[in-house]
């Protein structure tokens, strides 16, 4: 047997006599425990794992035919330390067993020699619990020992020589980068520069036509000066023709002074009437306000309990402040009636005297027509003159047939303003106002004036009529309140008359909406309870329905009909009568709520429920609304057409109010 062998017999049996539990491999602490007693003293039990991961395959255990090699590694490792141990004394020169991190790096060079590494180091570095403080010999004797082999160098190595390249192309590419935003500043630079250089050649050309303007400007000062002047000789002659004009219509005036009189008067009555029936008005506002104010106070300090009284006395009291509100435009539109007589009288007067004023616009315009033709003949003598006399004549001739013929057209326009104003024809009028300011002339009779006027109370109008077609209570007040602020009530009576009863009509539908809206939820829960509801409640509750859109075939079961009524949301019972616009209801759907409602009665539906009777009126108002609606289409009628055709019914019986248009 080889010296080899036997070394491995004795192996084998230092393995049997340390594995006591049979296991076939020795631990860590195993090994410690064997080499100690072979060498003395032994390693620690770090360098054992050291060994261990170098010389067997399992880094934690050793196999009987690993234990030789692991041996001889650990023999290795132990001798090793002893000279270390040495070195590291010799460096400790205080006896600390400590020494600086610049030594220890020392002692890994010397060790290793030409096998030492940098990352291996480094990593030793970074392991320490506080890098950078004094290293005891404990910390680095592992290291010392774990001498890396030539192929992990290689391949550290290879790894720096990869970072190298990387590190050089990083380098290139901030390089390519700072060589493109070098350029790009060049570029911007050299933009900056064009523009700065195209921005000094605006401000150049700028300067030029500053200059231009302030030449224009002088010329127009000195054109404008020029037309003042012409306009003062203008107003001069306006003034002298004024005076002309007053001297040859003193007579006409003399004569018609006592119909001016009486037309006075009567617009002083018509004017007393309208202002009186507004002040009524604003009289009556300020009265529901304040009683709408006590009664919200009231409802406050009411009880749940009293919600349904609250409803009833609420549609009793809307129902009185309309009837009285009806009174009130009654005696309005009787006022309006009379004034309406006398502006019938009125236009009668001026229709009559719109004839003569035609007749007098002809006459200028002829005469206008004379001159012109006037100083078309001068013009062609100008060019027939033979010599400077004839010339000189020629061109006086001509400047004086201008001149005639300027204020030939200035008489012509004023005369076709006053025909304008007369006929009160809205084309006419805005033609003659146009040409009037075109030709800069002076409003030295105030014609101009009267004639926007006019215009503004034609605008008005339509504004009103538009208002009652489109039937919206936003609308129709506010073309209501345009009339009022310019005080032109005196002038539209039958159409402020109309448009306040259908003002009338809206707020009563409003304030229906508005009084479902406020019903309390147990008022709305009290309806939908009913088991077997009585007839009124469940006619009542499927003509809304019916007005809402709903099909009359989902209105046949209660049981239906009480999932609509306790519907929550965008689909709520309240918020849907609130939406809907009586306008997109159609006609069939009205009538059908008509005959379905015709059995009963307000205090009818009252008696049996408070609650549907705030729907009953509702319905009930809503449906008229959309069948006069078609009933004036029936009958092609237009809110301005609406002459002997106006009534209020206010039916006592039933406590409604009805407003036929």
């Amino acid at each position: 047997m080889s010296e080899k062998d036997a070394k491995r017999a004795v192996a084998a049996k230092l393995f049997q006599q340390h594995d006591k539990t049979g296991r076939g491999e020795l631990t860590a602490r195993q090994m410690q425990g064997l080499h100690e007693a072979i060498r003395i003293g032994g390693i620690s039990l770090a360098q054992v794992r050291a060994a261990m991961s170098y010389s067997c395959l399992m880094d934690d255990c050793c196999e009987p035919s690993e234990l030789f090699d692991l041996l001889k590694e650990m023999d290795r490792r132990y001798f090793l330390v002893q000279d270390l141990r040495w070195e590291f004394a010799l460096l400790d020169r205080e006896q600390r067993d400590l020494i600086p991190e610049d030594q220890a790096r020392f002692l890994f060079e010397v060790v290793h020699g030409q096998l030492f590494s940098q990352k291996q180091w480094e990593r030793f570095r970074s392991s320490r619990p506080v890098p950078g403080t004094d290293v005891s010999f404990a910390e680095v004797e592992v290291e010392l020992c774990n001498i890396p082999n030539r192929e992990a160098l290689a391949l550290e190595q290879l790894e720096d020589q990869r970072e190298l390249e990387e590190r050089q192309r990083r380098l290139e590419e901030r390089k390519l980068i700072e060589e493109q935003r070098r350029r790009e500043i060049e570029e911007e630079k050299k933009k900056r520069q064009e523009e700065e250089l195209s921005r000094q050649q605006e401000e150049e050309a700028e300067e030029q036509r500053e200059i231009l303007r302030v030449h224009e400007e002088e010329e127009r000062l000195k054109k404008n000066k020029e037309e003042e002047l012409h306009e003062q000789d203008e107003q001069e002659r306006g003034k002298k023709e004024a005076l002309e004009r007053e001297a040859k219509e003193r007579v006409e005036l003399e004569e018609s002074e006592q119909e001016a009189e009486r037309k006075r008067q009567l617009e002083i009555i018509e004017v007393q009437q309208a202002l009186e029936a507004q002040r009524a008005l604003e009289k009556r506002a300020s009265a529901l306000k304040e009683e709408e104010r006590r009664e919200a106070e009231t409802d406050e300090n009411a009880e749940e309990e009293a919600a349904q009284s609250n409803d009833k006395d609420s549609i009793d009291r809307l129902e009185q402040e309309l009837a009285e509100e009806a009174q009130l435009l009654e005696k309005e539109q009787r006022e309006t009636e009379k004034s309406a007589l006398a502006i019938n009288e009125e236009e009668r007067l001026t229709q009559e005297l719109a004839a003569d004023a035609e007749l007098e616009a002809e006459r200028a315009a002829e005469m206008e027509r004379l001159a012109l033709e006037e100083a078309k003949k001068a013009e062609e003598a100008l060019k027939l003159a033979k010599n400077a006399a004839e010339r000189k004549a020629a061109e006086e001739a001509q400047k004086a047939a201008k001149e005639k013929a300027k204020r030939e057209k200035a008489d012509r326009i004023r005369k076709e303003l006053k025909v304008a104003i007369k006929k009160k024809d809205k084309e006419m009028i805005a033609r003659s106002v146009e040409e009037f300011k075109v030709a800069k002339l002076a409003d030295t009779d105030g014609d101009l004036k009267k004639a926007e006027t006019i215009l503004k109370r034609i605008k008005a109008k339509e504004n009103l009529v538009k208002a009652m077609e489109d039937r919206t209570l936003e609308g129709l007040e506010g073309a209501i309140n345009e009339v009022k602020k310019n005080g032109f009530e005196a002038y539209m009576p039958q159409e402020m008359a109309a448009a306040n009863k259908m003002l009338l009509g809206l707020k009563r539908l409003k304030k229906l909406k508005d009084e479902i809206l406020n019903l309390k939820q147990s008022t709305v829960a009290e309806i939908r309870s009913y088991k077997k509801p009585p007839p009124q409640v469940e006619k009542v509750m499927s003509a809304t329905f019916l007005l809402l859109g709903n099909k009359e075939i989902e209105l046949k079961d209660w049981k239906k009909m009480q999932g609509l009524i306790g519907k929550t949301g965008k689909e709520s019972l309240k918020r849907r009568v609130v939406e809907i616009d009586p306008n997109k209801i159609p006609t069939p759907t009205a009538q059908k709520v008509c005959n379905m409602l015709a059995e009963f009665d307000l205090e009818q539906v009252r008696d049996v429920s408070a609650g549907t009777a705030v729907f009953f009126a509702w319905a009930s108002a809503t449906q008229e609304d959309v069948l006069e609606r078609e009933k004036q289409k029936a009958e092609g009628a237009s809110p301005a057409e609406l002459k002997g055709r106006r009534k209020i019914k206010n039916d006592t019986a039933t406590g409604s109010l009805t407003i036929n248009l």
